[in-house]
C-alpha cells in the first residue's frame, strides 16, 4: 500500500476518547485493504509508537474491536483480523430454529446467479444512487437439512464490489457466504442489521418450499455491513411460520 494511505498520527477530537479514535483508526485501515482478513496486526507497542498515544490506549481500542469479533487475540501470538469460518457461521448468525427447540445449520443449493441493472429501491438499500446503471448480482438459493426444505432465499450484491464472484464459486465452497464474500472478492462483513415480517406465500415460493399459496410465512430481510457502515449485501429468506421460528439472543454479531 502507498505509504500516503497509511494511517499514522492520530487527529486529536477533543469529543472523542483516545481510544474510541484508536478503534476508527484501525477501521480505516481495515477499510483500505491495510490488514487483509486472517492476517496479524502489528503489536500494541508499534500501533502505540505509530498512533502517538499510550499502549494502554491502544489496548482499549483493540478491546472493543475483538468484542465485535472484529479483531481475534491469539495467545502469544497477537492480534488478529477475524476470518469468516463455517463454524463461525454456525454460531453468529444463524437465530432459526424448528418448533421442536432445535436450531437450524441448513446446507446451501445456489439455484440461480445473474447479473442485473438495479433497481431503485436496491440502489437505495445498497447506496449506489451516485453510480450510473448500478449492476447487481442476483442469487437464488436453497436451504435444506437432508430432504427437508428450510428456506428459499434471494441474495442482492453490488456487482462492482464483488466481481470476483461467480456461480462457480459458491458452488464450490461448502463455506458459509461470508467466507466466500472474504475469499473471492476481499469483502469482510462485520455486522448485519435484520427484520422479520409475516408474509404469505406467492406462487414462486410455495414451490420452492413445498407449501401451499397462500400458506403463512416468515419474511427475515437482512442487510450486511462492512467496514465504515457501508452496505454490501441484502438478503431475503422466506420459512414456513408453521415449521420455524426466529429467536432473538441466540448467537449474532
Amino acid at each position: 500500500m502507498p505509504r500516503k494511505a497509511l494511517r499514522t498520527r492520530l487527529e486529536m477530537d477533543a469529543a472523542a476518547p483516545l481510544y474510541r479514535q484508536v478503534e476508527k483508526q484501525i477501521l480505516q485501515c481495515l477499510a483500505e485493504g491495510e490488514w487483509k482478513p486472517g492476517g496479524q496486526l502489528p503489536t500494541e507497542s508499534q500501533l502505540a509508537e505509530r498512533f502517538g498515544v499510550a499502549v494502554f490506549t491502544i489496548r482499549a481500542g483493540i478491546a472493543e474491536l475483538v468484542a465485535a469479533n472484529i479483531l481475534v487475540r491469539k495467545q502469544g501470538k497477537g492480534t488478529f483480523v477475524a476470518r469468516h469460518t463455517r463454524q463461525r457461521q454456525r454460531y453468529q448468525f444463524s437465530h432459526v430454529f424448528g418448533n421442536d427447540g432445535l436450531q437450524m445449520f441448513p446446507d446451501r443449493e445456489l439455484i440461480s446467479f445473474r447479473r442485473e441493472t438495479a433497481p431503485a429501491p436496491l440502489q437505495a438499500i445498497l447506496r449506489l444512487q451516485g453510480e450510473t446503471r448500478p449492476a447487481i448480482f442476483e442469487i437464488e438459493c436453497l436451504l435444506t437439512t437432508g430432504l427437508q426444505r428450510v428456506a428459499a432465499m434471494q441474495i442482492t450484491l453490488p456487482a462492482k464490489k464483488f466481481a470476483g464472484l461467480t456461480a462457480r464459486t459458491i458452488r464450490a465452497s461448502d463455506e458459509n457466504l461470508y467466507a466466500v464474500y472474504q475469499n473471492a472478492c476481499g469483502v469482510n462483513v462485520i455486522r448485519i442489521e435484520e427484520r422479520v415480517h409475516a408474509a404469505v406465500a406467492a406462487s414462486a415460493i410455495a414451490r420452492a418450499l413445498k407449501v401451499a399459496p397462500g400458506s403463512p410465512l416468515l419474511r427475515i430481510e437482512r442487510i450486511a455491513y462492512t467496514y465504515n457502515d457501508v452496505p454490501v449485501e441484502f438478503r431475503v429468506r422466506h420459512l414456513d411460520a408453521a415449521k420455524y421460528h426466529y429467536r432473538l439472543g441466540e448467537g449474532g454479531l
